[in-house]
């Protein structure tokens, strides 16, 4: 493992609910805060009871009291706090650069930067025996059986202007011209997301999670300096308004790391990890036990003529560690999410990370015999997957942030976009919907009632509904008379809307140099063919929460 050198992260907010104190910090040059120096626990915890070949410990507390039970891992070994809230780890630093916990149900940690959860301490130096480490952490109790979780996928901030140009032929939707994708995020997703926030019902705990790739590796230097840490700038400057957890995407590896062929890509992370801290790790909210992995292994082989290539798995020191998590995780959760970046299941032909090591993974948790959830992004397109072989098990993959990487608030399916909310009811999931960014117009469905003929070449009402799963029922209407046996015929096609815009935008993005923004289809698109062409068509959109989407009234033309 490559030897890192890191700060370490504080903070003591108060055991109450109430705001966020940021108090105990002292700035650190390498983008992250340091403690103050540690002084010794005046709490009579006899040490020499609990390991003496320690070489990291510390004590958990609210409100000047020690928490017990509290799940603290170094990413490799994994205990519990005892009644005083007191751990010890052995920890080698030759392996573990970070002390963290699992931040147990019923609590919250602080933020750093104004959104960015501490529950994490750098080790800053070579721990040992003879020089024992000391890393404490303070937590604060909140309400939060019931919860939202924002989920965000693909920001890919550059600090760069992608719309040069535009003329008569420009397409309306198309962002400003020489505005820069940092500020278009401020604009629309900083900006919808404050106020969508304030509309969310009162007392409930709202929190957010960021699925990778929030930048590109490709600008952090140069002109540009679009670096991980300017996206943290931007998002505390902007006012982020919700706590928000982050994922390490493929995009947040450094290009200068290459070759990386064994399991350890580390020197590839350095950037993310002197950012965010630990690539993999777990938290509890409410009933929901959240675990976040990295399914990027980075390779780089720039010698072998593959730049930035990388594979989409696990690795076995992450299994390792989710085996012991599945075993340390509190017996009252009653649904597990994993997060990761890269899709693991596809409803649809594509491409889906290795499914022999994310199975490893869903086994250890399947033993529980509860609800699994997988949110993911990285193909900046909206699917759901009901997940075969495990039982309650749903893959939701995420359209982008970033839509048609900052030159239209498109993503290639067609798809705004968004950001998602899902709400918990202790572990039940009961509602999903997203939410646009920057684009207000057709919320939920685009309709297509012009023109639109199936494979028969009969005409065809088409809708393109980009959080449809198999599971939705559909309510479908005639002149008001329920049609029996009505059905809307998944086609997986492009959709229309957004190759217009694609091909009005210039700026040389249809050349192939821009291949990553083509068209791609989808079956989230979806044709009524009625029964009487002049007919006034309703269709209703039931998910599969039993929650009424929209109803949508409309004539072919």
């Amino acid at each position: 493992m490559l030897a890192l050198c890191f700060g370490v992260l504080a903070f003591c907010p108060a055991c109450t609910e109430g705001p966020e104190d940021d108090g105990g910090k002292t700035e650190n040059p390498s983008g992250g805060e340091e403690d103050k120096p540690s002084t010794p626990s005046e709490d009579e915890i006899d040490w020499s009871k609990l390991d003496s070949k320690a070489t990291v410990r510390g004590v958990v507390r609210c409100g000047g009291e020690g928490v017990p039970d509290v799940v603290v891992t170094d990413g490799v070994n994994m205990t519990r706090t005892n009644k005083q809230g007191a751990y010890t780890l052995r920890t080698s630093t030759a392996v573990s650069k970070f002390v963290y916990i699992s931040v147990p149900s019923g609590y919250e940690v602080g933020s750093t930067r104004g959104f960015m959860p501490a529950f994490y301490r750098r080790i800053p130096k070579a721990a040992s025996v003879d020089a024992v480490q000391q890393f404490d952490f303070t937590l604060k109790k909140v309400k939060q059986d019931k919860h939202i979780l924002i989920v965000s996928a693909d920001i890919h901030v550059r600090n760069r202007a992608m719309m040069q140009k535009a003329d008569a032929t420009t397409h309306e939707m198309c962002n400003p011209v020489r505005e820069l994708d940092s500020v278009t995020f401020r604009r629309t997703y900083l900006a919808s997301l404050r106020s969508y926030v304030k509309t969310l019902p009162a007392g409930v705990k709202v929190y957010g999670l960021n699925l990778g790739d929030v930048s590109n590796e490709s600008h952090w230097g140069g002109n540009y300096k679009g670096d991980l840490n300017n996206f943290v700038t931007i998002c505390e400057r902007g006012g982020m308004p919700i706590q928000t957890y982050t994922i390490i995407g493929n995009h947040e590896h450094d290009m200068a790391a290459t070759n990386l062929l064994t399991d350890d890509d580390s020197a590839a992370e350095l950037a993310y990890m002197l950012t965010f801290g630990p690539t993999y790790y777990s938290f509890n909210i409410g009933k929901v036990h959240y675990v976040m992995l990295d399914n990027v292994k980075y390779i780089n082989n720039v010698a072998g003529g593959k730049d930035r290539d990388y594979e989409r798995r696990i690795t076995q020191d992450q299994i390792d560690w989710a085996a012991k998590d599945a075993n340390y995780m509190a017996e009252d959760v009653e649904h597990i999410v994993f997060g990761w970046h890269c899709p693991s299941f596809r409803r649809a032909p594509g491409t889906a990370a290795d499914e022999a090591s994310t199975k490893a993974v869903l086994d250890l948790y399947a033993a529980k015999g509860l609800p699994m959830t997988i949110l993911s992004g990285h193909n900046h397109t909206a699917e759901t997957v009901s997940v075969a072989g495990y039982a309650n098990t749903v893959e939701y993959i995420h359209p982008s942030v970033s839509g048609a990487w900052w030159y239209f608030p498109l993503c290639s399916d067609g798809a705004p976009s968004t950001f998602t909310r899902y709400d918990f009811d202790g572990g039940k999931m009961t509602f999903r919907r997203s939410v646009n960014v920057g684009y207000t117009g057709q919320h939920y469905y685009r309709i297509y009632n012009k023109g639109q003929t199936n494979t028969a070449g009969k005409k065809v009402v088409r809708l393109n509904v980009w959080d449809w799963h198999t599971n939705w029922k559909f309510e479908v209407y005639e002149n008001d008379v329920r049609v029996p046996d009505a059905a809307l015929v998944s086609n997986r096609m492009n959709d229309p809307l957004y190759v217009e815009v694609h091909d009005h935008t210039g700026n040389n993005i249809t050349s192939a140099a821009h291949s990553f923004l083509n068209v791609v289809k989808t079956d989230h698109i979806l044709d009524y063919q009625p029964k009487n062409e002049a007919a006034t068509i309703k269709i209703k959109a039931i998910d599969e929460f039993n929650t009424e989407v929209f109803t949508v009234t409309t004539k072919i033309e």
